[in-house]
């Protein structure tokens, strides 16, 4: 068998892939909880958990609807799961990821208002989530995480419209402006997907331009699955989240690049899979 080529990390993300210690367990090497689901995108969490389990999360637990269950079943049998409700308490956890397949209503409105009001955590807004949120505050001055929250915010174009009630040409005309601003109102680090993603600091002092990634990440589902890579790589570092960030979206596109010049099957799945080689690979001994 021939041995895979080392993996070269950007020197600027090296951070972001520390050995695991050998006493690691499974709430050491983070929790991730992942909130979404609704009757129309039932696997969309799913699919979040697959990231979140490849990318190392030592424990994930599904807030989901009961329709997501035989696909969590299937795909991730460890993952603990809760039922989705309006008044449901969703477990504790190093991070929780909203938004993915939720759905926009006056229960999942409730849903992320209770889930962000006061709550002191780590917290990556992803999906319907983020137009919830840009539906509250988009038009004005932005929200005002509460003491001791953090926020990471994973907007395609189309959604950092809606966060800055921009035009989409406008975003796409400045993608660095439009970084800065969603992190400046919001005071979140945000992810900027597309091609080349963006990573901007919450202070807007650090930008991460991503070179990895290709046009067959063009599939329905990959930002879900990029949003459980992101809070695991943050549930296991619990540090810097535009570190974090910075080094899911570099993880998450290099294992699809992987697979393509492999020539393999470029699906969910097998992108999932890729991500858990490279993770393996990454955080099992020092980078050279």
């Amino acid at each position: 068998m021939t041995a895979k080529k080392p993996i070269q990390v950007p020197e600027a993300i090296a951070a972001g892939f520390a050995p695991r210690p050998r006493d690691a367990h499974k709430r050491s090497v983070g929790v991730v909880t992942l909130v979404g689901g609704s009757g129309r995108y039932i696997h969309a969490p799913i699919i979040a958990a697959l990231g979140a389990r490849s990318a190392g999360a030592g424990l994930v637990q599904l807030v989901v609807p009961d329709a997501s269950r035989i696909a969590a079943g299937a795909l991730v049998p460890e993952a603990t799961f809760t039922k989705l409700t309006a008044n449901c308490v969703p477990p504790r956890a190093d991070v929780t990821v909203i938004g993915m397949g939720l759905g926009v209503s006056v229960s999942t409105e409730l849903i992320v208002s209770r889930l962000l009001s006061g709550a002191h955590g780590r917290f990556v807004i992803d999906a319907d989530a983020l137009t919830i949120l840009a539906a509250w505050y988009g038009r004005t001055d932005g929200y005002d995480p509460a003491k001791g929250q953090e926020l990471i915010l994973t907007p395609h174009e189309g959604e950092a419209e809606r966060l800055l009630g921009w035009s989409r040409e406008k975003v796409r005309a400045d993608r660095v402006a439009a970084g800065r601003e969603i992190a400046y109102r919001y005071g979140a680090t945000v992810v900027l997907k597309g091609e080349r993603t963006l990573v901007v600091s919450s202070d807007s002092e650090r930008i991460y331009e991503n070179m990895t990634g290709n046009p067959f990440m063009a599939l329905g589902g990959m930002g879900d699955l990029l949003s459980g890579v992101i809070g695991a790589r943050w549930a296991y570092r619990q540090a810097d989240p535009f570190i974090a960030a910075s080094s899911a979206v570099w993880l998450h596109s290099a294992a699809s690049d992987s697979i393509v010049e492999e020539a393999k099957d470029p699906s969910l799945v097998a992108t999932a899979s890729e991500i858990g080689s490279f993770r393996v690979r990454l955080d099992a001994s020092p980078l050279s």
